[in-house]
């Protein structure tokens, strides 16, 4: 969880931060997180307008809804504001991008070579689950809503927008925002080891993201294969999350997502 590395310069040497930065460090830089969550927060947005409206009401993922909670406890109301009503999570998300990049002082220039790199790697990160979903000889559609024939229901862009918005919100919820919280309590005030303090918090985050989803089989008895997927799947994205950045855990969980539901029609 520790920052990028800081080399002893001179008073007189200061190096421009992005210059020489290769891939690996690139890609977990906030600039070039943006720009690859913003395409898919435009799409996920787009979906919320048009192809997931339902009979009932709008079909979100339950990240997104405590969210918007979150946004209504503290009475900051999206229509009030002019804004669109689910907006407000989509916001929040980019503003605290933003402020990471602003708070890092780094250049705003950005190599989009880097950022179509990290849509590839992405896609190659899914692939571990998908495995795994075979493995256990049921693909399991991560963070879907509950009501699987709602989702079926859906056009092929809706089913693309539900999985975009699972690998959005879910990551902001489970990786960035709880790990930190955990990272912080188990390192910062309870002074274990940075690695211990690091895996506990990916541990007790993936617990909690399988938690989250439905783990009960059609007979409504607990599920063991649906328990160990959804704990695999969730230390997954933390490992991704601490080793890759954001960026690329959301692409990661997004990639799976549209595999299962939109791919392989699951």
């Amino acid at each position: 969880m520790a920052g990028p590395g800081r080399p002893r310069v001179g008073r007189a040497a200061r190096p421009n931060p992005g210059a020489t930065a290769g891939y690996w460090e690139q890609s977990k830089q906030p600039l070039e997180i943006l720009l690859l969550v913003l395409p898919l927060v435009a799409l996920y947005e787009t979906g919320l307008l048009w192809a997931l409206r339902l009979e009932g009401g709008i079909l979100t993922n339950r990240a997104h809804e405590g969210l918007l909670r979150i946004f209504d406890a503290l009475d900051i109301d999206a229509q009030r504001l002019s804004l669109p009503a689910l907006s407000l999570p989509a916001l929040g998300l980019l503003f605290v991008l933003l402020s990471w990049q602003l708070l890092s002082r780094r250049p705003w220039s950005v190599q989009l070579g880097t950022v179509g790199l990290m849509f590839v790697e992405s896609a190659c990160a899914a692939v571990p689950l998908l495995v795994l979903s075979q493995v256990l000889a049921r693909a399991m559609a991560v963070g879907l809503p509950d009501a699987a024939s709602q989702v079926d229901a859906l056009p092929m862009f809706g089913k693309i927008a539900v999985a975009i918005g699972a690998g959005l919100y879910e990551e902001f919820v489970f990786r960035m925002v709880l790990i930190l919280f955990l990272h912080t309590l188990f390192v910062d005030l309870m002074r274990l080891p940075q690695l211990v303090g690091t895996i506990a918090a990916v541990a007790v985050a993936a617990v909690l993201f399988a938690i989250y989803h439905p783990l009960a089989d059609v007979a409504g008895h607990l599920s063991m294969r649906r328990l160990a997927f959804f704990l695999c799947a969730g230390a997954w994205f933390g490992t991704l999350y601490v080793l890759r950045g954001f960026g690329i855990a959301v692409g990661a969980h997004a990639a799976y997502d549209i595999a299962v539901v939109a791919l392989l029609g699951e």
